[in-house]
């Protein structure tokens, strides 16, 4: 959003570019993903939405309306696995006002650890039960029973690699812990995610993908 040649497009927009593999948070930036009027650079925040496969930018303030405005997409947009992106150019003209749709409420805490207990139980990070109690000898010394699995995660350091966080608030792209979940199109893990894919068997589904990144992008609260 919003689409090549978009008329009428709202002038509290968010830009998202939808590829069809993963891209790096550390490329999407102003050298590979820039927004303009004229001659003028329309200043923004850039993040990643790992689960829809989206750069996203967030202009810092709302769109003038009834203007013209140039998406500029470069190279040094690439993917995870370093796949190089292409140039295109996508121009839309704004609106007379925003769309103002609701901000969403935070998620708990509690939603994804319901999440964790439905499927990371088995001895693994649960105790064997299935009961959502710890259990004696967590993998990678990671616990998520209910008593130990915020502080395990947020601002947590990963056993597997030192260039991410397992959880780091306000950013889900670069927490560890979404990477691990996230699964490739023939059901591996994803470029930098050392062993399996979490958890084993069948990936998490999309709306609790989404939901553990909501919460994330939101703060991680406890």
């Amino acid at each position: 959003m919003p689409r090549p040649t978009a008329v009428g497009v709202p002038t509290d927009v968010v830009i998202r570019v939808t590829f069809n593999d993963y891209p790096d948070p550390d490329t999407v930036r102003s050298n590979s993903l820039l927004l303009t009027t004229g001659y003028f650079w329309v200043p923004g925040t850039y993040g990643v939405d790992l689960i829809g496969k989206a750069a996203v930018v967030r202009p810092i303030s709302w769109l003038s309306p009834d203007l013209g405005y140039g998406l500029h997409l470069r190279p040094a947009l690439s993917s995870l696995a370093g796949c190089p992106g292409t140039s295109e150019e996508i121009e839309f003209i704004t609106g007379y006002g925003p769309a103002s749709e609701p901000v969403p409420a935070p998620t708990p805490f509690a939603e994804v650890q319901a999440i964790f207990e439905a499927r990371c139980a088995g001895g693994c990070h649960l105790a064997e039960d299935g009961g959502g109690g710890c259990a004696d000898d967590p993998a990678g010394d990671l616990s998520l029973c209910a008593a130990d699995s915020w502080n395990s995660l947020v601002q947590a350091k990963s056993h597997q690699t030192d260039a991410l966080l397992l959880v780091q608030p306000g950013d889900s792209a670069r927490s560890y812990l979404l990477r691990k979940l996230l699964p490739t199109a023939d059901g591996g893990r994803l470029p930098g995610v050392a062993g399996h894919r979490d958890p084993p068997g069948d990936p998490l589904s999309e709306p609790q993908l989404r939901l553990i990144a909501a919460w994330i992008d939101a703060g991680a609260r406890r």
